[in-house]
């Protein structure tokens, strides 16, 4: 798991203070690196065992320096939640690419063994296949979703009560280049008005001969994925 977060030591008297001088970046990579290393979280595995989860020795701590701060702070010398959020997330995205996992559900051993992955990803995903084919993991779902690399979930978490939703995002991006279009065509949203009729027409095929080919191709390529999945499985 990838952790990114920005911190920055304000004065006595707040954010528009000047951080005191004994604060230096050795400071404070030292005080992030000791919490990490002295941070642990005590889970129950599915079998009921209990499992100590701690931060990993790959703690990467580096300085925004003078040059680099117009990316997160505002004029006046704030953090501005947008400007932040989009720092974060310059580093977060950089690792969710397609090269992470595979493109679809891992059948078998054979998949894995020739996924185009790198060998990295290819250890978690083999990892994933071996614990969910153990009972005690089972509810997990992991083999189902290895080419996740077990994780079913997005890539991105994020509070509920300090960020907002894609919804929401979506919602004013949506409104942000209607308003824009609107703007390069010299034209009133009053002025617009938009009739959109649609009339179903149905759906499947014309004719009886139509439907049964589209029958029999659909069982034919189902047999061939059975077939392969058998011969791989009992490889």
């Amino acid at each position: 798991m990838h952790f990114h977060a920005v911190v920055r030591v304000d004065g006595p008297d707040g954010p528009h203070d000047r951080t005191p001088s004994w604060v230096t970046s050795e400071l404070l990579d030292a005080c992030i690196k000791a919490a990490a290393a002295s941070v642990k979280l005590t889970v129950p595995r599915p079998d009921g065992v209990a499992l100590d989860l701690r931060w990993g020795s790959q703690v990467d701590v580096r300085p925004i320096r003078a040059n680099h701060a117009h990316k997160v702070e505002d004029a006046d010398g704030s953090i501005s939640e947008t400007r932040l959020a989009a720092y974060v997330a310059k580093y977060a995205t950089k690792t969710t690419g397609k090269t992470d996992g595979t493109d679809r559900p891992i059948r078998s051993q054979l998949c894995i063994d020739h996924a185009k992955v790198s060998d990295h990803h290819r250890r978690i995903i083999q990892t994933a296949w071996d614990l969910g084919g153990l009972p005690q993991y089972a509810d997990l779902k992991l083999r189902r979703w290895a080419h996740m690399l077990g994780f079913r979930g997005h890539f991105l978490t994020k509070s509920k009560h300090y960020s907002t939703t894609f919804k929401s995002i979506r919602d004013e991006r949506r409104a942000f280049r209607h308003n824009e279009t609107l703007e390069r065509l010299g034209l009133e949203a009053d002025s617009v008005l938009v009739i959109n009729d649609w009339a179903y027409q149905g759906n499947g095929y014309d004719t009886d001969a139509e439907r049964e080919l589209a029958s029999a191709l659909a069982g034919r390529i189902r047999d061939n994925r059975r077939r392969k999945y058998e011969q791989e499985t009992h490889q």
